[in-house]
């Protein structure tokens, strides 16, 4: 009984996830039949409407489809129209080992290389506010589990070694110090993070790094691309929440 109520809910589950796909793409197909309304004209429109744009937009990789790299690839193209200025993927399931973001990205829209400055990167390069050659750029930044729970790992084993070397004290193991050496770069930390998957999880992400960031889904279904409204309408969202920062 208890397994054929699993089945149940699984075929309930597809069959809820396909009404969808067909949906968003009537939807979609309609809408654009109806107003003809451009990429751009719909990100001019968020900018006039957003007064408070994320400086640091992170994308959590939760799952990914056929879709995926494309979708990463607008999400980056959208991000510079908007002028975001550092975006990170958050990748603990391994995506971008098989996928070469930088080259699809090269490929797709070569046209605006020259507005991103890639992670890693040199100090010097990630500025403030970054204008080079009178162009604007972004930094992109593809995180993995390095830089999370591996990151843990490896700075346990070294501040143990030191210990016992006698190079490090114990008492100047602080809060302090453990927050210096988990920081991932000299970027702020993310304002907004949007889920890319079908589970609202934070799929390990460090929690001190995202202390007051706004986690929302981005609204994805099977073989259906991320439309440039679906984004915007987040940033929308996230324009109208009221941080109170644990008040």
């Amino acid at each position: 009984m208890k397994q054929t109520l699993l089945i149940l809910a699984h075929l309930l589950r597809r069959l809820y996830f396909a009404i969808c796909n067909v949906s968003i793409v009537v939807y979609r197909w309609f809408t654009k039949f109806w107003y003809r309304t451009t990429e751009f004209d719909v990100l001019v429109r968020t900018l006039a409407k957003i007064n408070n744009m994320p400086e640091h937009l992170m994308i959590v990789l939760g799952s990914v489809n056929d879709e995926s790299v494309l979708d990463c690839v607008r999400i980056i193209r959208w991000c510079i129209t908007l002028n975001i200025r550092y975006i990170s993927f958050f990748d603990y399931y391994g995506f971008f080992n098989k996928i070469n973001l930088k080259e699809e990205f090269a490929r797709k829209q070569p046209d605006l290389i020259e507005h991103i400055i890639w992670y890693p990167s040199t100090k010097a390069q990630l500025s403030q506010n970054k204008i080079i050659g009178s162009k604007p750029k972004i930094n992109v930044l593809l995180l993995s589990d390095v830089n999370s729970q591996g990151k843990i790992l490896t700075l346990t084993q070294a501040l143990a070694e030191d210990v016992s070397s006698g190079n490090l004290n114990p008492e100047e193991i602080t809060e302090e110090l453990i927050t210096e050496k988990l920081q991932i770069t000299e970027m702020p930390d993310p304002e907004l993070a949007l889920i890319y998957g079908y589970v609202h999880s934070t799929h390990g992400v460090l929690p001190w790094h995202t202390r007051t960031t706004e986690f929302l889904m981005l609204p994805m279904y099977a073989n259906v691309s991320l439309s440039v409204k679906d984004f915007t309408c987040l940033l929308e969202r996230y324009c109208k929440c009221e941080q109170r920062y644990g008040e």
